[in-house]
């Protein structure tokens, strides 16, 4: 394709789904004009993958190195990501919440699969982005085993819902109790197997059962917490502060005004879910027994006169407080908290 001007940047950008993806080859000149050069949709397979990597290097200007953007798309994006890792290529896997920005910075109205990857390959080629490594082998398995316990947790939640219901309503049969009844029992010694394997894993590494042991001397800190979000962002390893931490968790503050208009403050909730969901009850803990996170639930709650935002702010400051200890590799310290954690 003949085009004006020197290619100065070029990405791939990419938007994945369970089943396919869609690419799309950018060019920035050195006029500071984008031209999209190629535009195709492959399957989310091995064959895809390499089906994809033939087109790029058909399309791509020989004479600069080329990245590759995605979103961060559950885990369906992780085979491709390793793909090109192991090719030695420069790999940018953005937050949903940051794409969104950018896409509406370009007053973008439409929203493909064609128009995101688009996007995502204009992206790469305007903004300067961390570099994506896979996550480790060891937070690999750590990640498995604490959604096994999260997604546990979940059905015992809804079967002990039913059983509630069932021995509360006017009739209920008593086969379908006894059923539900062994459901939680079993789904009980499930969820202690996951949580044995979760200590032995870590244990099983003298750094990392060190470092997690520290931030365990932190009040209403608990493992079955400290698990999920180490797990989450393998180790904290691109993280580089608490800024980047709290938007990656969809802890960010969505602003909503216009002109004189101003509507209610409310968190992303466009980051990892997995984190939020382990942290609602160690901040009701924590309120309780860390003093200096109770002193600061007790002045929010009174300011907002909604308890849900208190815990929140805490579920946010316990975030920062186990990014802090860990990166510091430290015991808690309590005279030194309000010094520490911003």
């Amino acid at each position: 394709m003949k085009q004006n001007g020197k290619v100065i940047r070029q990405s791939s950008g990419i938007d994945i789904s369970m089943e396919t993806f869609d690419a799309a080859i950018v060019h920035l000149l050195e006029d500071f004009d984008i031209k999209t050069v190629a535009t195709k949709k492959f399957t989310n397979s091995q064959k895809g993958f390499e089906s994809f990597y033939q087109w790029v290097e058909k399309f791509k200007y020989k004479d600069i190195e080329i990245n590759f953007t995605m979103e961060a798309t559950g885990v369906y994006y992780e085979n491709l990501a390793c793909f090109l890792n192991e090719k030695d290529e420069t790999v940018h896997v953005v937050l949903p919440n940051k794409s969104k920005k950018f896409a509406e910075s370009l007053g973008l109205r439409a929203k493909t699969d064609k128009v995101d990857a688009k996007m995502l390959g204009q992206m790469g080629v305007e903004r300067k982005l961390r570099k994506w490594s896979p996550i480790s082998p060891l937070f690999l398995n750590l990640r498995s085993y604490t959604r096994e316990r999260e997604s546990l947790i979940q059905d015992r939640t809804r079967a002990k819902n039913q059983l509630h219901a069932l021995n509360h309503a006017r009739a209920s049969d008593q086969k379908t109790i006894k059923r539900l009844e062994f459901k939680i029992d079993f789904l009980d010694e499930q969820i202690k197997q996951v949580e044995s394997d979760i200590e032995e894993l870590i244990e099983s590494d003298t750094l990392l059962s060190e470092k997690v042991k520290k931030v365990l001397t932190a009040p209403g800190i608990r493992l079955n917490t400290l698990a999920p979000i180490i797990a989450e962002t393998n180790g904290f390893a691109a993280i580089v502060n608490v800024k980047q931490l709290t938007s990656f968790a969809g802890y960010d503050i969505r602003i909503r005004e216009s002109g004189k208009w101003k509507g209610k403050n409310k968190i992303s909730k466009k980051g990892n879910s997995h984190i939020r969901a382990v942290l609602f009850f160690p901040a009701c803990t924590a309120s309780v027994h860390n003093k200096h996170l109770k002193n600061c639930h007790t002045r929010i709650k009174e300011a907002k006169k909604i308890p849900m935002v208190a815990n929140t702010a805490i579920q946010r400051k316990l975030l920062a407080l186990i990014f802090t200890l860990w990166k510091n590799d430290t015991i808690y310290i309590e005279d030194y908290e309000s010094s520490k954690v911003a």
